[in-house]
């Protein structure tokens, strides 16, 4: 299992993954793992640490000293695979199988839901302002956008659901309806990187176009 961010026969990669496997481990305990001195293992957790990818405990354990464990932290699972775009394809296949009104039905409610929580951060009165607004969301989600500067639409630069796009086409079709929903206009969706361009070209009818400059 290749550990991301780091190289899966890093000592930190190790460390990640053996934690993963074990749940908990002492310093003890990871040295027998790394095959390195205690000092190479303390260096090795305070850079995980100061990453915020491993935490400390203490377990009590008989008579003596509690001893100090180390587990993975939240955020240290982003640090794993997942296959959470093998799993969605693999239900909209199936759901496909029945016919494709059911898809369309489940990518409808989506995109009510997801309009509703975009809405609660793109709410301005101006169109103008609603564009910078869902700029502003998109990027604090990871999805870099841009707006153009007559405000006459926007670019999502990276698909924030890249290869279920690729297997089913409905899924830029909600997207853009749940665009339109949020923004209050009319969205259209003239070139995608489903198509292979670069980047998701959105023109918004509604905007007053404004000379550049």
């Amino acid at each position: 299992m290749e550990v991301l961010g780091f190289r899966s026969s890093s000592p930190a990669g190790i460390i990640l993954q053996h934690l993963r496997r074990s749940g908990q481990a002492t310093i003890k305990e990871l040295e027998q793992v790394l095959g390195v001195s205690t000092t190479a293992v303390r260096e090795h957790l305070a850079h995980l640490h100061t990453n915020g990818l491993v935490q400390t405990s203490t377990l009590r354990h008989g008579p003596g000293r509690p001893r100090l464990v180390y587990t993975l932290t939240d955020k240290a699972e982003d640090y794993f695979p997942r296959h959470y775009d093998l799993l969605i394809n693999l239900i909209l296949d199936e759901l496909s199988a029945d016919g494709t009104e059911q898809v369309a039905r489940l990518l409808q409610r989506v995109g009510e839901r997801l309009k509703h929580d975009y809405g609660e951060h793109v709410n301005a009165e101006d169109l103008e302002v609603r564009l910078d607004e869902l700029r502003s969301t998109l990027e604090a989600r990871g999805v870099p956008a841009e707006i153009r500067t007559d405000h006459a639409g926007f670019k999502i630069l990276a698909c924030p659901y890249h290869e279920v796009a690729q297997e089913h086409a409905s899924v830029c079709t909600m997207e853009q309806r749940m665009l339109e929903q949020v923004l209050g206009a009319q969205v259209v969706l003239e070139h995608s990187i489903r198509e292979g361009h670069h980047h998701c070209w959105f023109r918004v009818h509604g905007a007053e176009p404004k000379a550049d400059g």
